[in-house]
């Protein structure tokens, strides 16, 4: 069976040229070598011609020429020369100036120079390129036609013509001349408006696209949002106790799934503007696995379906990767499989196809036996916004992100997304991945997965200028039985340090009056440099953000919204950094 995903890559790479019509439509390089072309059969049919009439020296001068022409255009093909337009233009001009010292310009070779003038304005992109370059061709070109002038007028030809040698010749020189001028004249303005009218399908694409965009992302995004307003007001209407959980498993559910939206929002946002990027780390294979098909698991036995996690036990080894956006991948393959379908199983497989000391090449698979994918559609789904058309609820499901963003993530980790699939069987995406070896572990799994959620004995500083956001941040520490101190900007925080450090670690929002988190870190790092200090933030975290907060002298870095979880992991692991901090804990 065909891969699909080879058909989405050549979609993808002919939508990039339609993302660029100065790139597609100019094809600059491509008109070198069509003119090329064109002065290498103009030439040899001159010389063919100039034979015929007798002028023999001539017909060798424009043979030779026409080998050159060909030399040039096989050296460029293999990548030997960088500009071709510019050798061609030399070549001409040279045969120009050769001929007028040969022929004189009785025989009229310097009309040639108007459609080389001509073609300029073909050969080079103006609306890519400075005029410097379209400057130095135009004055070779007028140089040229004037030393060619010069030596027909002051120099004697070096060959003897018969008038009626003459005659033909110059007709010849004269209709060839005229017509390249009016072709190049034609192309010019045909080019020029081929290059308008994509420039308007590009627009009109651009509209048509965000159009789409807004309306999909409206509908997604009011969705959930309806349901959170929804519950609010039933919590306030609805005083009994037992609705209570029903109510908030709902509002997390909803707002579990308006995250989820807006991160492949901006995932297909740095996409678009080919800003995502892969930031390999040391990580366990097998434990990254098992932490991805966690979060699946109560929502696979909510829809009565059985979900599998197979795990080639080879993989319990350290290698690197970026877990972060693996995590991604497996997000959206599972959720989908998940969301389409109604009885059987979901599988995660991960299986090693080979090995050796520096590499670990693993394929990775998620088998649903769902809805499955009709051949047709099975292109179409990659598309960004494309969704399936359930059949049993007449809904379109889902903003049709998830695989665009799996596919092009993929590409970045030099892989790709295949798909096997039959309507009403179900549905297999699968990958490879070959990683870097990372070296040995120096427990088992089971020895190092960490079972303790509770942080007794940790003072935390919560440095947070909105109260919502230290209400929600204080419960989940409180939670997890860490102790808290709260203040509600960087300048309070450095004066509960000068009365207390007996700190363990500092969570501090980024964006506060008085001080800020970004001048507070300077302080708190210049003054106590084994601190570790967390941005708490709910800006756009990139991965320059992220670098450069780490440069500053953050530990690390959690994006508001957040999961409890997140906020557990994110201080163990500085415990773990620091292990002298746990141990001084309580």
């Amino acid at each position: 069976m065909q891969n699909v995903t080879d058909k989405y890559h050549k979609l993808i790479k002919d939508d990039d040229k339609h993302l660029n019509p100065l790139f597609d439509m100019k094809q600059v390089p491509k008109r070198s070598y069509q003119l090329g072309l064109a002065a290498l059969f103009t030439g040899i049919g001159i010389s063919i011609y100039d034979s015929y009439i007798g002028l023999y020296v001539s017909s060798f001068l424009v043979a030779c020429f026409c080998f050159a022409i060909l030399m040039f255009i096989l050296l460029k093909y293999n990548d030997v020369i960088k500009n071709l337009t510019i050798s061609i233009i030399f070549l001409i001009c040279s045969l120009l100036i050769i001929s007028a010292a040969i022929e004189g310009l009785q025989s009229e070779q310097f009309l040639y120079f108007f459609p080389m003038l001509t073609a300029v304005p073909i050969i080079v992109d103006l609306k890519q390129t400075k005029y410097r370059e379209s400057f130095i061709y135009i004055s070779i070109i007028i140089i040229s036609a004037g030393i060619c002038t010069l030596i027909g007028v002051y120099v004697t030809p070096l060959q003897d013509f018969s008038p009626d040698q003459i005659g033909k010749l110059a007709l010849v020189n004269r209709v060839v001349a005229i017509f390249s001028t009016i072709v190049f004249a034609v192309a010019y303005i045909f080019f020029e408006k081929k290059y308008i009218n994509e420039l308007m399908e590009q627009s009109q694409r651009v509209i048509d696209t965000r159009t789409q965009f807004l309306a999909t992302m409206g509908h997604e995004l009011r969705t959930p949002l309806n349901g959170i307003i929804g519950v609010i007001n039933l919590l306030k209407q609805d005083h009994t106790p037992s609705q209570h959980e029903e109510y908030i498993q709902v509002l997390k559910y909803c707002s579990d799934h308006m995250l989820h939206q807006v991160n492949n929002i901006l995932d297909f946002n740095k996409i678009e503007a080919n800003k995502l990027e892969i930031h390999p780390v040391e990580l366990n294979l097998r434990q990254l696995l098992l932490n991805a098909g966690m979060p699946f698991t109560a929502l696979s036995r909510e829809k009565g379906l059985n979900l599998k996690i197979e795990i080639d036990n080879g993989l319990d080894k350290l290698v690197l990767a970026d877990d972060l956006r693996l995590i991604q991948i497996f997000n959206n393959l599972l959720s989908n499989a998940i969301k389409f379908t109604d009885s059987g199983y979901i599988e995660l497989r991960a299986v090693r196809k080979s090995q050796n000391e520096q590499f670990t090449e693993v394929i990775f698979s998620v088998k649903d036996t769902g809805i499955g994918i009709s051949e047709e559609d099975q292109v179409k789904i990659f598309d960004s916004f494309w969704q399936v058309y359930d059949p049993a609820t007449r809904n379109l499901n889902g903003t049709g992100l998830g695989l665009t963003i799996c596919v092009r993530l993929l590409e970045l980790m030099n892989s790709k997304l295949n798909l096997v699939s039959e309507r009403g069987i179900g549905s297999t995406f699968s990958f490879d991945i070959k990683f870097n070896n990372a070296g040995k572990l120096e427990q088992p799994l089971a020895v190092q997965a960490k079972t303790d959620d509770s942080l007794t004995g940790i003072r935390v500083l919560l440095v947070e200028d909105n109260q919502i956001n230290m209400m929600v941040a204080k419960k989940c520490l409180s939670d997890f039985k860490a102790n808290i101190t709260c203040v509600y900007n960087g300048q309070e925080a450095l004066d509960e340090l000068k009365k207390d450090q007996a700190y363990h670690i500092i969570l501090m929002d980024l964006e506060m009056p008085v001080m800020n988190g970004y001048t507070a870190i300077f302080e708190v790092k210049k003054l106590y440099p084994a601190m570790p200090v967390i941005a708490f933030t709910a800006s756009l975290v990139d991965e320059k953000m992220l670098a450069d907060l780490i440069e500053s002298g953050f530990a690390d870095c959690l994006s508001k919204p957040f999961q409890p979880v997140e906020l557990l992991s994110s201080i163990q692991k500085q415990l773990l950094n620091y292990p002298f901090l746990a141990d001084n804990a309580g």
